[in-house]
């Protein structure tokens, strides 16, 4: 039987252990075996309620199928987690620098904010200024 948080892999991972262990199996009762062991509430298992195999090997491509996923949307699960604004905020920049400052770390320079020092020295708004290039080196001629 497939445990409560089992994933659909560690499944049938263990299964083919124990089906190793089993003399002379016959592979109709192993087709059984493996469908009466899935959990009842499994994408797989209503799959095969619709369509069922005829034998091991398409069962596990099928499955293969539904164990890709199981684990695509775990990782879509797990990387939601970036997207939601109370997470996002939590580890922006500013909130870092803020904790940062309650915890009297050091206060930022101007060496630290190339923005901030362009602005205070008269510079463009964003960047630092343009240099500007009279003396130019003369090209190899190939």
């Amino acid at each position: 039987m497939q445990g409560k948080n089992e994933s659909l892999r560690d499944y049938l991972t263990r299964f083919n252990k124990e089906s190793l262990m089993v003399k002379d199996l016959e592979p109709s009762f192993a087709l059984v075996a493996l469908n009466s062991g899935l959990k009842d509430n499994s994408t797989l298992i209503f799959s095969l309620m619709k369509k069922p195999t005829h034998d091991m090997a398409d069962l596990l491509r099928r499955a293969e199928k539904y164990m890709n996923v199981d684990e695509g949307l775990a990782a879509r699960k797990q990387k939601t987690s970036w997207f939601d604004p109370q997470e996002k905020e939590k580890n922006s920049r500013s909130a870092l620098g803020k904790k940062q400052r309650r915890k009297g770390g050091p206060e930022l320079t101007k060496d630290d904010l190339r923005h901030k020092l362009s602005k205070t020295e008269g510079s463009p708004k964003r960047g630092s200024p343009i240099p500007n290039y009279n003396n130019f080196a003369p090209l190899l001629e190939t």
